[in-house]
């Protein structure tokens, strides 16, 4: 079974630390490095929406804190990461429910210069740690699954991994660090190291927590609307 999952994000990382912290006899291949579909697909919602694959529906979504909100909620302009990124979504969606008149999207850099003139930036927590959106969304009452689990059969294997994953990130929190890094080739040892506590990944197969998440993220990508759920 080929398991693929963007190892750049934090969806993937619970899988990086099962695939060498414990026993997992399932093939994990960065999808940021091949073209490759696994039978099973891990990805933000909007990225598996993107695919259009047939015979495919979410077995699980993944709950993740993995973006700051940086500056002023009241701006009426919120600055973001390049389009297309789950980011610039999650910007539109917050957008749309707190009545904002623009998303910008730029560089992480100058999304952090806005939000010290006054606007309101939202980065990853690896550019900088402010105040979760993910928190935020919470208040409103809108905190869903930004990530999901995609395949054509129900992969049991895949979720205890998963979950094994969760469990050794929270336990040995270094080499989980040391681990994600290394396989990211995207974050520096010492920013994991800082932020590896954050994230704090929970999995959900329960339909409610998928069917909201689809309802909210087909309001700024309408396509996430033909997802089915297994």
């Amino acid at each position: 079974m080929l398991v693929t999952a963007p190892f750049a994000g934090p969806v993937s990382f619970p899988l990086l630390v099962a695939k060498v912290l414990s026993k997992v006899n399932f093939e994990l291949k960065n999808s940021c490095e091949t073209n490759e579909i696994g039978d099973v697909v891990l990805d933000s919602i909007i990225n598996v929406a993107k695919l259009r694959l047939k015979g495919y529906r979410i077995v699980a979504g993944v709950f993740v804190k993995m973006y700051s909100l940086i500056g002023n909620k009241n701006s009426e302009i919120i600055y973001t990461i390049r389009q297309g990124t789950l980011a610039d979504y999650n910007a539109r969606v917050y957008a749309k429910l707190t009545n904002k008149k623009e998303v910008v999207n730029t560089t992480p850099e100058d999304a952090l210069k806005r939000a010290e003139e006054g606007k309101l930036a939202l980065v990853g927590i690896e550019v900088k740690l402010g105040e979760l959106f993910e928190d935020e969304m919470m208040k409103l009452n809108h905190f869903v699954p930004q990530c999901v689990i995609y395949s054509k059969t129900y992969p049991t294997e895949v979720i205890e991994a998963y979950e094994e994953g969760i469990r050794l990130m929270r336990e040995r929190p270094e080499e989980s660090a040391l681990i994600i890094s290394s396989a990211s080739k995207y974050y520096s040892l010492q920013v994991m190291k800082n932020i590896i506590h954050v994230y704090n990944h929970r999995l959900t197969t329960k339909e409610d927590d998928l069917s909201k998440s689809i309802e909210l993220y087909s309001l700024v990508k309408p396509e996430v609307k033909d997802l089915e759920i297994y």
